[in-house]
Parts: structure tokens; C-alpha cells; sequence
């Protein structure tokens, strides 16, 4: 019995869509060479601003700041190098893709270290040299916290407060170094009124734990704050986590900057929204196995400007 064909599809058609991704392949290979060329002439603008005493975060503030401004027309048509800057970068850079800002923050990254520019996390999250006075609210969960969050650290010494608001102002107000708080109940679940404290302190999370109380039921994680960040080691077996904060009306949406994140092979742990006063915004905890957050960090300070960290971050079992 000769089995006849339900769909009759094209030959043509199969060809046409051959010759088609060929065109794409070849035309993503000359955008490549594009973007190359222009992350070698930030690479040689952000040497030369390094020389004159300029550190590495603030190059890419002035280069996201120049970007936006030639995107929304604020640009002096006197002054020959904006028009220069407009032709032969941003009249490019205004139709990248997500995928081409991916490219350009790994090719920028790529040229600086040619070009002898060190370029790392701590560029983007500082750290801040902090006493080692630990305040937190005394209970049984907090006190097992500190246990583990003081680990390694030479000399920690106690303040209890007596309220989670009064420990975060402590170390907001440089009294206390660090402050232990309650971060996630059972479940994973964040608490939203120790978010709001320490995004409106902009406290940063170093460290978290989790905490099992005595009967082992509890299942709660504790977080260490600080005004500063605390990398952690990378390694492969280590799950570390970046935590940020992208405001709803952001020009880049949440969609984009996470499928930035997956080229970067960094997966999404949690996603949060947050209402600030009038402001909602996305909190998101981002998590990278093995790897540096570097390539994605530069794609944020020049694409996502307006983005704020929060913390970095590994669980501490």
C-alpha cells in the first residue's frame, strides 16, 4: 500500500529558509566585527580616562550617561567629537539588539583586559573596610545565624537592638559594622518589610544562612547586611548570587535584560515586585554557577544605568 503524503511542503521553501539562515550567520558575523571595532575605541577612550584619574565605574557612568544623551538628542552639534561619537557609535549602538549589547559588554571586557585594564565585580561592587560590631535582635535563630555569619571574621563583637528598624539604622549610621536580619521564612519566601529596610537605607547583603532553630523545623534564612559588598570566591561547585533592583518604568524590560542574563549562562533564582512610595520595582536574585558577573555587570552600567545592587552573595550551609 503506497502511503500518501497528508502535507505537501515545498522543496523551495526548505531552501529558501537554508539560504536565509546563511545570510543571518553571515550578517551576525559582520555585526560581531562592528561591535568589536567599537568596544576597541571605548577600550582606548577608557585607557586614556584611567590615565587622567578616572576609575573604572565612573568610565562606564560617563559612557551609559554620553549613550542615553545621544539617544534622547542631548548632544552640543558644536563640539566636533560628539558628532564624531554620534556617526561612528551610537548611530550603531541605537539599533543593537539584546544580543548585541551582550556581545559589545563581553568584547568591551575582552579589549580592556588586551589593553591592560583590569576589569572585575569589585569595580561595580565596592566594599566598604567595616568594625566588626554584629548587632541583630537577640532570639534563638539569630543567635545560631551569627554563629555561622561570624565564621571569618577575626574579632566579632555583639550590640543587640531592639528592633529590626534600629539594627539597620546602626549600620546605616556607622555604628554597628554589620546587622543580622531575618531574610527568608520558610519556603524561600522574602520578608517584604526587611526588604524595604534595607533598600531604603541602601544596605547591602553580604552573606546568607540558613537557620533550623533547635527542633530543626524552622527552615528560616538570615541575612548579614553591610553598607558595602562582600565578594565571594568563585568556584565550580559554589552557587553565588547577585541581587538587584530595576524600577517597572525602566526603558529596558525585565524580559530582556533576563534573556541578556541567559547568554551570560546566569539563571534566575527569584523574582520579586516591590512597591517603593509611588515607584514599583522588580527585585531580582540572579544566580551564576562557577563564573564571574562581570560581562553582565557591564551590561547593566551602560544599558540598565538606572539598576541598583543590592548584594552578592553565596549561601553559607
Amino acid at each position: 500500500m503506497n502511503e500518501e503524503r497528508i502535507f505537501n511542503i515545498s522543496n523551495l521553501s526548505f531552501s529558501n529558509l537554508s539560504e536565509l539562515s546563511e545570510k543571518e550567520s553571515n550578517n551576525f558575523e559582520m555585526r560581531i566585527c562592528e561591535l568589536a571595532y567599537i568596544a576597541s575605541e571605548i577600550a582606548e577612550s577608557a585607557k586614556k580616562l584611567i590615565v587622567d584619574g578616572i576609575n573604572i565605574n565612573e568610565v562606564f557612568t560617563l559612557l551609559s550617561e554620553e549613550i542615553t544623551n545621544f539617544f534622547e538628542g542631548k548632544y552640543d552639534s558644536s563640539r566636533e567629537r560628539d558628532e564624531e561619537f554620534k556617526e561612528r557609535v551610537c548611530g550603531f549602538v541605537s539599533k543593537l539588539s539584546e544580543l548585541d549589547k551582550a556581545n559589545l559588554a563581553s568584547l568591551i571586557l575582552e579589549r580592556m583586559n588586551e589593553a591592560g585594564i583590569s576589569v572585575g565585580e569589585c569595580d561595580f561592587l565596592p566594599s566598604l573596610e567595616s568594625e566588626e560590631i554584629f548587632t541583630y535582635v537577640k532570639n534563638s535563630l539569630a543567635d545560631e545565624a551569627f554563629d555561622v555569619l561570624s565564621e571569618n571574621f577575626s574579632d566579632p563583637r555583639v550590640a543587640y537592638s531592639d528592633s529590626f528598624k534600629e539594627a539597620c539604622f546602626a549600620v546605616a549610621d556607622g555604628k554597628a559594622g554589620y546587622c543580622i536580619l531575618p531574610f527568608e521564612e520558610k519556603g524561600g519566601i522574602p520578608i517584604p518589610t526587611i526588604q524595604f529596610l534595607i533598600s531604603a537605607l541602601d544596605l547591602k547583603i553580604s552573606a546568607l544562612t540558613p537557620v533550623f532553630g533547635y527542633d530543626g523545623t524552622a527552615d528560616m534564612k538570615y541575612a548579614l547586611v553591610g553598607r558595602g559588598f562582600s565578594i565571594p570566591e568563585i568556584g565550580e561547585d559554589i552557587d553565588r548570587y547577585l541581587e538587584i533592583k530595576i524600577s517597572d518604568d525602566d526603558s529596558m524590560s525585565i524580559a530582556s535584560i533576563l534573556s541578556v542574563a541567559e547568554y551570560f549562562g546566569i539563571t534566575v533564582y527569584r523574582i520579586t515586585t516591590m512597591a517603593d512610595n509611588s515607584s514599583v520595582y522588580y527585585s531580582l536574585v540572579l544566580r551564576d554557577s562557577g563564573k564571574s558577573f562581570t560581562e553582565f555587570l557591564i551590561f547593566l552600567n551602560i544599558f540598565v544605568p538606572a539598576y541598583i545592587p543590592v548584594g552578592i552573595y553565596k549561601n553559607l550551609e
